[in-house]
């Protein structure tokens, strides 16, 4: 017998059920959701998943948590139209698999000035361009228009890159969280283009908020710079940072 496989990782669909209950009013605001444990025995799930599916709802803003005190509901909607929680490299990845990218055009280019030593190579070496959009699912709706920067080495699938029926699918196994030794990430403020507006739907004297990130592998080479830039209500990362306890 096959088995089907999940549209959603499971902690994604895990906290879809558990804001689906508040927005029925299953959990009134001011009440509690169940513990991490609860969730655990009750939908057959490791705590790992628990805490995912918990970290969504905050991350959407519908929830708060406090140490001894368990996660209450804050509000029946959320506030935002995409907003991610990241505490670790695997949650940051598990965004390219609940949104969707659509690559619209490719091409390749030789490193000068700037991209010398943006992407790390010398002068003359090739890289590819990747420009695309990124929208959530399922309403597909756009999110963040993105340009992504290969450097092209030994192993880099270039052909597949360059080619528009295979690029994204490529993307997302080019960028396996399996292969990523760190993620640097740098968020600042930045303007639309006249394109780039149209592509979100927004006019193009809307601010964005500007995400640059550098994948790099096991080796810490540079695998790829994605720049990504979202309009007003679109998207917001979530994180919790933690003292280290030796």
């Amino acid at each position: 017998m096959s088995v089907k496989q999940r549209s959603k990782p499971r902690y994604a669909e895990l906290g879809d059920l558990l804001q689906a209950g508040i927005e029925r009013g299953d959990y009134p605001v001011g009440s509690l959701l169940p513990t991490e444990l609860e969730l655990c025995e009750r939908h057959q799930v490791s705590r790992h998943t628990a805490r995912a599916a918990l970290a969504q709802l905050i991350a959407a803003g519908m929830v708060q948590r406090r140490p001894g005190s368990g996660t209450r509901v804050i509000a029946q909607r959320e506030a935002m139209r995409y907003e991610h929680g990241i505490d670790s490299l695997d949650l940051l990845m598990q965004y390219g698999n609940t949104t969707r990218l659509q690559v619209l055009e490719t091409r390749s280019a030789k490193a000068s000035g700037e991209m010398i030593r943006e992407l790390e190579v010398g002068a003359g070496k090739e890289y590819l361009v990747l420009n695309g959009v990124r929208m959530e699912e399922p309403n597909r709706e756009p999110i963040a228009v993105t340009e992504m920067l290969v450097p092209v080495r030994a192993g880099t699938p270039s052909a597949e890159l360059l080619d528009l029926s295979s690029s994204a699918r490529t993307v997302a196994g080019f960028l396996d969280a399996a292969r990523l030794s760190r993620v640097e990430q740098v968020f600042d403020a930045a303007s639309l283009s006249p394109a780039e507006a149209k592509l979100l739907g927004v006019e193009s004297t809307e601010p964005a908020m500007r995400v640059r990130r550098h994948y790099r592998d096991a080796a810490g080479r540079l695998l790829m710079l994605a720049i990504s830039k979202h309009p007003p209500g679109r998207f917001a990362y979530s994180m919790v940072l933690s003292r280290n306890r030796r």
